[in-house]
């Protein structure tokens, strides 16, 4: 099988990437820096070289192919959020479209049923839409928030042993592990039995509040950690400090009040809900505890978004519930 994979130095590509090249299957990687995926070229991957918002150069890279796994990027310097989102996500459609590709894996965001007061979900509900006209089979998967959304408090941890977040330590919220997340995008991408358009939300073993979070996250680390809540113009000041304009920090900041609210959910109904076997209490341990001996940069609140954060002028590979 032809698989074509967006974002994939990103924590869930690179996994799906890894699995899916333990088969016989050729991976078409879509990549802005092909020296960054070079070890999986080394095991027989392409790679194609350009953005995904470059319309010729994704209906080009996925000529041929027979399925595709999506992730839309969001460009935190936008003047307008959504509107770079729908239009990330016509080029993924007229790909589809154009070459006729069979099968789809859409990573999407627990919340994309709702379309409004989501903040960056809100994008991710309107390109669900278009790939559903376009795409003869396609799953949305719609993950929790990361446990890896926690590595933008590194440097507190590492100082002070804080989580800044604009939320109540009681908030209860999903959370997930990328890995857990790739690994059911291989499954999905590789089940030629199902059909149609399928919704798959996935969250990980345990729900917990952030204050339990930061819990697990201390007892995984062998020290303290406790969740601080801070205003949301602190998380403001942050990201534009880092040069996010104000469409991206109000989306965010939109998020988060819908997370606050309670009105940020997985959708049920006839959608799959699976939970996955990786817990938060071995997460910090296995991933975190290496990251901190280098890790001191800056101590401020900062809003809990994916690694490839805060790059000026740069795109951020997809966004989910922080």
């Amino acid at each position: 099988m032809r698989i074509a994979i967006t974002a994939p130095t990103g924590n869930i590509g690179r996994r799906l990437c890894e699995i899916l090249s333990e088969g016989e299957h050729n991976l078409i990687l879509l990549a802005r820096s092909p020296d960054k995926v070079q070890q999986l070229v080394d095991k027989g991957a392409e790679v194609r070289q350009g953005t995904l918002d470059d319309q010729r150069f994704v209906v080009e890279a996925t000529m041929g192919v027979d399925a595709l796994f999506w992730l839309t990027p969001a460009d935190p310097a936008t003047s307008d959020l959504r509107a770079q989102q729908n239009e990330v996500g016509k080029v993924a459609a007229l790909a589809i479209s154009e070459n006729k590709i069979r099968r789809v894996v859409n990573l999407s965001s627990v919340g994309a049923h709702l379309g409004s007061a989501t903040g960056p979900i809100n994008g991710l509900c309107d390109v669900e839409k278009q790939l559903d006209v376009v795409a003869e089979h396609i799953v949305h998967l719609r993950p929790a928030s990361f446990y890896e959304n926690n590595f933008a408090s590194l440097d507190s941890i590492k100082a002070n042993g804080h989580i800044y977040l604009p939320l109540s330590g009681d908030t209860m919220c999903p959370m997930i592990a990328t890995r857990d997340i790739a690994t059911v995008a291989a499954e999905q991408l590789l089940d030629t039995e199902q059909s149609g358009r399928r919704i798959v939300e996935l969250e990980g073993s345990t729900r917990m509040s952030f204050a339990e979070a930061a819990q697990q996250i201390g007892e995984g680390l062998g020290r303290d950690v406790q969740h601080i809540q801070v205003p949301a113009e602190k998380v403001r000041e942050a990201l534009e400090g880092m040069g996010a304009g104000a469409s991206f920090i109000d989306s965010l900041i939109e998020l988060y009040e819908g997370i606050e609210s309670g009105q940020v959910t997985f959708e049920g109904g006839e959608a799959v809900h699976v939970n996955t076997p990786a817990s938060m209490a071995e997460f910090p341990r296995d991933t975190m505890k290496p990251m901190l001996a280098g890790c001191i940069r800056s101590v401020q609140a900062l809003p809990a978004l994916r690694p490839s954060r805060y790059f000026r002028g740069r795109q951020i590979q997809s966004l989910s519930m922080p």
